[in-house]
């Protein structure tokens, strides 16, 4: 049964030119239970709209979100008109997009703010527990977020985590700072992933999790399926 969230919008935090991190207190309830990758339900003129939750299920009184917003969308328009101190309500927890109980590997293909619900798993779990990949793609460096985050959870977790951006628009390097530009490369993210894919213990030993537009879910999928990756080993989720 879904429950109705009344919230007090707190935080809004421009990350990119179109990209921001909405934070809500709760209100009424004050608390909420949730498994990271689950999404909350907003409703904008009747019209409901699906946004993952960005934060950890360990802070039980606020939620994030990590939305783009799209130019005469009409969430969009909502939420850019958004002030802080304004109330919202949300619908939820629901959705399936959560990480399975087994010791196997999880690898992370995710494009734009497909990397909200995949934020959560990462703030939730003790990531030294298993091993982590994570592939973000994202057209250029000037859209990078989250990156500072992201190299904390990679030194917390010494070899357990590991993460690529994958920039699919940028011709070299040249513009990031030396001593990040081992966590960037260059391509589209079926090629930066795909000198992992050699390995037949990888890929009976992994889990694949992908996130992102319906159109490059599709694509990923049939790639991990064309690389002989069970298809039971394949979540995902679109937008």
């Amino acid at each position: 049964m879904l429950i109705t969230y009344k919230t007090i919008l707190s935080v809004k935090k421009q990350l990119t030119n179109n990209v921001f991190l909405f934070s809500f207190k709760l209100i009424d309830p004050s608390e909420i239970n949730f498994v990271p990758g689950q999404y909350l339900i907003l409703k904008v003129n009747n019209k409901p709209r699906l946004y993952s939750i960005a934060s950890s299920n360990l802070e039980k009184n606020k939620i994030e979100f990590i939305v783009e917003l799209v130019p005469d969308g009409r969430a969009s328009t909502y939420l850019a008109n958004l002030k802080e101190g304004e109330e919202v309500e949300f619908c939820g927890p629901a959705g399936q997009f959560v990480l399975r109980e087994s010791d196997k590997q999880k690898i992370f293909l995710v494009t734009g703010t497909g990397i909200a619900p995949v934020r959560s798993i990462f703030k939730s779990y003790t990531l030294h527990a298993t091993r982590y990949k994570l592939f973000w793609g994202l057209k250029n460096y000037k859209d990078t977020y989250l990156l500072d985050e992201l190299k904390q959870y990679s030194n917390i977790a010494i070899k357990q985590f590991e993460f690529k951006i994958c920039l699919s628009r940028e011709q070299n390097l040249n513009m990031i700072p030396e001593t990040d530009r081992k966590y960037f490369d260059l391509g589209h993210i079926d090629k930066c992933m795909e000198k992992i894919l050699n390995s037949k213990f990888l890929i009976l030993n992994s889990e694949f999790y992908l996130c992102g537009s319906r159109n490059v879910v599709d694509s990923l999928k049939q790639f991990l399926l064309s690389k002989n990756i069970p298809p039971e080993n394949i979540v995902f989720e679109k937008f």
